[in-house]
């Protein structure tokens, strides 16, 4: 006999009679009711057994996901240090060149506000100078314009000096 009994074990099984022995029909039908309850175990065994390996598989495969997520986890801040690291000497890099860009624009507003400076400076040299060659024209007009004035005084007396020696000669 094996070591596993099996419930066609248990309803098989025979016993030797001796006198004064147990009921047949009372051993027949407890040993049916166990081969029954053994008949029962055996299929609910059998099917935890199947629900253990499927939940074992499922187990499993929960284990897969559980790594590939870790490794992803990782993976995902191992970019994103990366992209920190990237990004912030991208930053750094765009701040010099702002810099870079700034001081050159201030070096040129400077040239031009120097230029300019220049500029206004030999247009008031221009302005003088235009100013004085005005001035000196005006003065000299106003020169002529009173010399003109005294020509027609000294005609008009030279007229009058003329009329009255005629008139005193003759």
């Amino acid at each position: 006999m094996s070591t596993r009994l099996t419930a066609m074990d248990i309803e098989k099984q025979t016993f030797t009679r001796k006198m004064r022995g147990f009921d047949t029909d009372e051993v027949q039908l407890f040993l049916r009711a166990v081969s029954e309850e053994i008949e029962r175990v055996n299929l609910e065994n059998q099917t935890l057994s199947e629900d253990n390996g499927v939940l074992r598989q499922r187990l499993d495969d929960f284990k897969d996901r559980e790594r590939t997520l870790q490794e992803t986890l990782v993976t995902a801040q191992m970019m994103s240090a990366d992209l920190k690291v990237k990004s912030k000497a991208e930053a750094d890099l765009l701040i010099k060149e702002a810099r870079f860009k700034a001081e050159r624009l201030l070096e040129q507003a400077q040239d031009q506000l120097q230029a300019l400076e220049n500029e206004i400076g030999r247009l008031k040299l221009e302005k003088d100078a235009f100013e004085n060659r005005l001035r000196a024209a005006i003065e000299e007009h106003v020169s002529l314009l009173d010399l003109r004035r005294q020509e027609k005084a000294d005609t008009g007396n030279l007229r009058f000096l003329r009329r009255r020696s005629t008139t005193d000669v003759g």
